[in-house]
């Protein structure tokens, strides 16, 4: 089969920037381009070529602009071209006109996010969307109902498809020759003999970051080794600073040595910092999608604290691979869990063991793609 994969306007594929949707697109290509013919189109980047093709896969790119420019030229892009199937990520307000000047291609809605809203879409957009698509898969239950919800009678088009992780980039201590790198990378950080509390994601009001600083002040009394560690940057690839982050940094700087902000890491190198952490937290307060970072975090071997926001909560076992918090602004809701997996770090591996058990089973980018492939192949 011919199939293109339309990522959005905002970061390019390979996702040298970062992005969860990128990465999304990345982990599945190397098994659909197995046996399939495939073209990527994203945005252009000032370290990727306009157009090129990789490991036998043809990107195409375009220069970045508004949304309805970027779009005008997938739809430019696709007329010329005969596809079977076109793999649409995340804006189905733009679905219909691309699927116009592809009216022999099939189209199948990656949803990633809540863009369904009336704010994101009106209704006969949505309506035009969903007709025309085959299938809508969602990265959570918590999407596909989402979508459900507000446009009853498509049910039969939703499927959840959970995300992946790399097993080979993520890997956790116990593994082979990976507790000398462990040590060396804490070493190289001065966290030896430190107690690594872990968050990933953007500095966001959203994702919670400022509730786990409030919280650390009581960790502190019990575990006066612990470190709060902070990675991730306002936004993907850049370092630029808004006024909750400065807020943010002044009230890390409190803390002194007990609280470090790394600033953005590059998409290559996370997995390093993964390898630093004892346990790993997601303090997000909005209703999110569900977070790359759980699947990341399970892979590497850790045990996950996360809230009960959104879809999050959908891979975590609780006592099993993590724990959940229902109390999701109050700090003393991540103090107490924190300071009791600190207490036996033992507990919290063998919640680590479990999520990495996990991984393997039900979170591979080859389960991914197979799951996709199933439903290119009907």
């Amino acid at each position: 089969m011919k199939i293109v994969l339309v990522c959005t306007e905002k970061l390019p594929v390979p996702c040298v920037r970062g992005g969860a949707i990128q990465t999304y697109i990345d982990g599945i290509l190397p098994y659909l381009s197995q046996e399939h013919d495939v073209t990527v189109f994203s945005v252009s980047d000032p370290n990727l070529r306009d157009q090129e093709i990789r490991n036998g896969i043809r990107y195409q790119r375009a220069t970045p602009g508004d949304s309805d420019f970027y779009y005008q030229e997938v739809a430019n892009f696709v007329a010329q071209e005969s596809f079977d199937w076109v793999i649409f990520y995340n804006r189905p307000k733009y679905l219909p006109m691309v699927a116009d000047a592809a009216p022999n291609s099939r189209f199948l809605l990656s949803m990633h996010n809540e863009m369904f809203h009336a704010k994101k879409i009106t209704p006969e957009l949505a309506h035009r969307c969903l007709d025309r698509v085959d299938r809508v898969v969602t990265v959570s239950q918590f999407i596909a109902d989402g979508i459900a919800n507000l446009f009853p009678g498509y049910e039969h088009k939703l499927q959840p498809v959970y995300a992946g992780v790399d097993l080979e980039r993520f890997q956790p201590r116990w593994a082979s020759g990976v507790q000398e790198r462990r040590s060396s990378l804490l070493a190289e950080q001065n966290l030896e003999d430190r107690k690594v509390v872990l968050y990933v994601g953007r500095l966001t009001d959203k994702k919670g970051p400022h509730i786990l600083l409030s919280a650390f002040p009581d960790i502190l009394e019990q575990h006066p080794s612990a470190i709060l560690l902070l990675v991730g940057s306002k936004w993907y690839g850049k370092n630029e600073e808004n006024e909750y982050v400065r807020t943010l940094k002044k009230q890390a700087q409190e803390l002194g040595d007990a609280v470090r902000l790394t600033g953005f890491v590059s998409p290559d190198r996370v997995q390093d910092y993964f390898l630093l952490g004892d346990i790993f937290v997601c303090a997000s307060q909005w209703q999110e999608p569900l977070a790359r970072v759980h699947y990341e975090a399970m892979a590497t071997g850790l045990c996950i604290l996360t809230t009960v926001r959104g879809g999050n909560a959908e891979v975590i076992i609780p006592e099993k691979n993590g724990l959940l918090i229902t109390d999701y602004e109050n700090p003393d809701a991540f103090s107490q869990p924190i300071n009791s997996l600190l207490s036996n770090l033992d507990l919290a591996e063998d919640m680590g063991r479990n999520g990495r058990h996990l991984s393997e089973i039900n979170y591979s980018w080859s389960r991914v793609a197979s799951d996709i492939l199933s439903i290119l192949d009907r």
